[in-house]
């Protein structure tokens, strides 16, 4: 039988376009790098919800797709036997190798790739696990499952701000002309083309998703205001003369902690959905019409 709603055009008219490639332009590459490292250490607490809705075991081997700066990948190579961090971008990739460095981990294997070139079991082995976490990989859901010999898993934020939304946020009304100025700022805040895209293209091709919907954020601690200030400015643009408008719109972000400092945070929410690649069957998948 075909599906009942095609799910897939859905995303298609939903999702954002893809960025220019690293390789367009490199010192952009650079930039983009140092951003992510720097918001992938905020939210380095609440990672671990996300790690702890997986049901891993020790003997998986894992492969996350789109791994940036091994935001996942590092804590994920703690639990199993090893880990591929796989990305496009090289700059990325040396902030991945450098943090599983300084964690101390010697089984995480960092590769570039276009995930989209990949051939399973030809250009890029089969692994235990494949995990997706909001990246262009989400994009080919099954591709994605034909990865993996065990577990499928992908991340996405659940009806709550992604991370351009936050930063519009913290630095609406701080630049004539914004330098980050995101390209699909709106994106995720409609929940009828949410994280239920995701389940149902998964549903669709016969496999039955579990979803965990976790807390999620982004803090850091500084001795004082001031401190926190002079670095979360990096994450955006701020004109001379709107200065102040960016120290209030931090501040509602900013409180006293019992350090004697300041901790930032900004409040989200994640949707972690997994699915078995080989479920027990009952009824035949969508397309399907005979009992597997």
């Amino acid at each position: 039988m075909e599906p009942l709603i095609n799910w897939d055009a859905i995303q298609e008219l939903a999702m954002p376009p893809m960025m220019a490639g690293p390789n367009a332009d490199p010192a952009w590459e650079q930039r983009f790098a140092d951003f992510y490292n720097k918001v992938a250490a905020m939210e380095k607490r609440h990672t671990l919800n996300q790690v702890n809705a997986l049901p891993l075991l020790p003997s998986d081997t894992l492969l996350d797709v789109g791994c940036g700066p091994g935001r996942l990948s590092v804590p994920l190579a703690q639990r199993v036997k090893s880990v591929t961090a796989l990305d496009n971008s090289e700059a990325v990739l040396r902030y991945c190798r450098m943090n599983a460095e300084t964690a101390g981990l010697a089984n995480l294997t960092a590769r570039k790739m276009d995930f989209r070139e990949a051939v399973a079991g030809e250009s890029l082995e089969l692994h235990d696990v494949v995990l997706c976490s909001r990246s262009g990989g989400l994009r080919n859901i099954k591709k994605l499952a034909a990865f993996a010999r065990r577990l499928t898993a992908v991340i996405t934020f659940a009806n709550a701000p992604t991370i351009p939304q936050l930063l519009s946020n913290i630095f609406r009304g701080t630049a004539a002309d914004p330098q980050h100025k995101p390209p699909f700022a709106r994106y995720g805040m409609d929940r009828r083309i949410n994280y239920n895209v995701l389940y149902n293209i998964a549903y669709d091709l016969g496999y039955e998703p579990n979803v965990h919907i976790v807390d999620d954020g982004f803090t850091k601690d500084y001795d004082s205001r001031e401190n926190a200030y002079d670095d979360i400015i990096a994450l955006g643009k701020v004109d001379e003369d709107k200065a102040d408008i960016y120290r209030r719109n931090l501040d509602q972000y900013l409180t006293a902690n019992d350090k004697g400092g300041i901790t930032f945070f900004i409040e989200t929410r994640t949707c972690v959905i997994w699915w078995l690649n080989n479920p027990k069957r009952f009824f035949a998948p969508a397309g399907h019409t005979a009992l597997d």
